[in-house]
Formats: structure tokens, sequence, C-alpha cells
């Protein structure tokens, strides 16, 4: 049974994804000469079974094609696009970044308006203002006319 590797294994053993049989063999050679716990000592145990980890997953051409089938399109998770597909009936303006990467400002207000609220005043929702201002005073949670920004982030002097 194969073990599991944490991240990615290209990563962990500093390879392209196009590297071959003689490359990956090359790396966890240059790798455990360095980490190998007779020389680095006992706390480098942890790292070298990343090491091995990855080479087992990727060392042949048969398992590196099983490794990239097992994990196409999976990626680190950094929160983009954590809230998932769209719920529909889209309405207003598509986000492209953030946690609700592809959903409409309309979609996002009946789902989370509090990340609205926290858009309305950060620098990427800057062209979603108006929008967003409109949305959250038909919600009541904002009144219209009111400007979210706060004044030194607009020149004005702070009070």
């Amino acid at each position: 049974m194969l073990e599991r590797v944490e991240g990615d294994a290209y990563v962990v053993l500093g390879l392209s994804r196009d590297a071959d049989d003689a490359a990956v063999a090359r790396a966890h050679r240059r790798l455990a000469r360095r980490h190998h716990p007779d020389v680095a000592g006992d706390a480098a145990s942890r790292r070298m079974m990343r090491i091995n980890a990855a080479y087992d997953a990727i060392k042949t051409a048969e398992r590196r094609a099983a490794y990239e089938r097992d994990h196409r399109g999976s990626t680190p998770h950094d929160g983009t696009g954590g809230a998932g597909d769209p719920p529909g009936n889209p309405s207003g303006s598509v986000v492209p970044f953030g946690r609700h990467v592809g959903w409409s400002l309309g979609e996002i207000a009946r789902i989370d308006p509090g990340y609205l609220l926290w858009l309305a005043e950060r620098p990427e929702g800057a062209r979603y203002r108006d929008e967003i201002n409109g949305l959250l005073s038909r919600m009541g949670m904002r009144t219209a006319g009111t400007d979210p920004t706060p004044p030194w982030r607009r020149g004005l002097p702070y009070r």
C-alpha cells in the first residue's frame, strides 16, 4: 500500500512535472543524503518520511501517471472558491476572486451578506462598491447614500 504524500510530491522533491525516472531518483538521493536521520539527526525523520513518500508516489512512469490521475485538479486550498459553486439565479456583477469566485453579487447577498460588507471596505471591492451598497440598502443593512469606506481611505481627515 502506498503511503499518502503530504503536499505535492513534485514540490517535496523539487522537481518539475515533466521529470523522468532518472531525475526523480537523483532528486531522492540528493535529498536523502541531506535529510537522512543518520546524517541530520532524529529531527529530520519527519522530513525524510515525506521525501520517501513522495519518491514512492512518483518513482516510475506508471506511478507518476497514477499520481497525476489521482491528483488532477487538486491544488492547495487557499480559500479561493471555498464557498463552492454558485447557488443559481445570478444577478449583478460576477466576482472573479475570493471565496465566492464565480458568484454574482446578488447570489452573495442572498447567502452571505457579511461578505459583501467586508468586500465593500476592501480595495478589491472598490469597483463593486456602488452595486454592493445598493444591494445592502435594499436588504436594510445600510442606508442609501452611505459610503462605508472609512474617512482616512477616502482622503478625508479622521476625527
